[in-house]
């Protein structure tokens, strides 16, 4: 019993790293990295606060459906609202927890740091994530393997796409397609690549 537990919630967070992440999602693969920050290390780093976001809005997508179903009868087009407003909130308190143990702790806040925070907090993959769980029918333990799973997406595709950069940065390709063009040719083949792993279908 214990080990079909464990296998399922696997499977959840295997299918989220493959679908909810960032090559599909995240605007190219640049997240909120300045491209001169594009490094595995820097990667590294921003994929633990993506992952931490992406579990804080998973939970309180599921906390927000359980609320709605047990107190509210609200149609689909008010629940969302209330779904990004408990995020909201956590997020707030978390927030002003952290920028108040810093203060505490003499050390100088950054404006910079904190953007950085909050745009990747309010980014498509966390309120992707935010809405699937709320719409969903999951349990608490799905919505948490569910978001480790996509903050391992979101490393996952950062990672090929620095590994792009790096190839075609030491290809000879011609002056038209350098830059922007030829990086999303290769993203539109990766795409592809990974459709034929996870398997589409078209919409009847």
């Amino acid at each position: 019993m214990i080990w079909n537990t464990i296998l399922s919630l696997l499977g959840v967070a295997a299918a989220a790293a493959f679908s909810e992440n960032l090559v599909f999602s995240r605007a190219f693969g640049l997240g909120e990295l300045e491209y001169d920050e594009f490094t595995p290390r820097q990667i590294l780093r921003e994929s633990w606060l993506v992952t931490l976001t992406i579990l804080l809005a998973s939970v309180s997508g599921w906390g927000g459906r359980r609320l709605v179903d047990r107190f509210f009868q609200l149609p689909a087009h008010l629940r969302a609202p209330v779904f990004l407003g408990i995020y909201t909130l956590a997020f707030l308190i978390i927030m002003g927890a952290v920028i108040l143990v810093r203060k505490k702790q003499g050390k100088v806040n950054s404006k910079k740091r904190y953007k950085l925070h909050t745009a990747i907090a309010f980014g498509f993959l966390p309120m992707g994530v935010l809405l699937l769980v709320g719409f969903g029918t999951g349990t608490l333990a799905d919505a948490v393997a569910g978001g480790l799973g996509s903050g391992l997406g979101y490393l996952l595709a950062s990672l090929l796409c620095w590994i792009m950069r790096e190839r075609l940065g030491y290809s000879d390709i011609p002056n038209a397609f350098r830059g922007a063009p030829i990086f999303f040719i290769c993203l539109g083949l990766l795409s592809l690549a990974l459709f034929g792993l996870t398997g589409h279908r078209l919409a009847i």
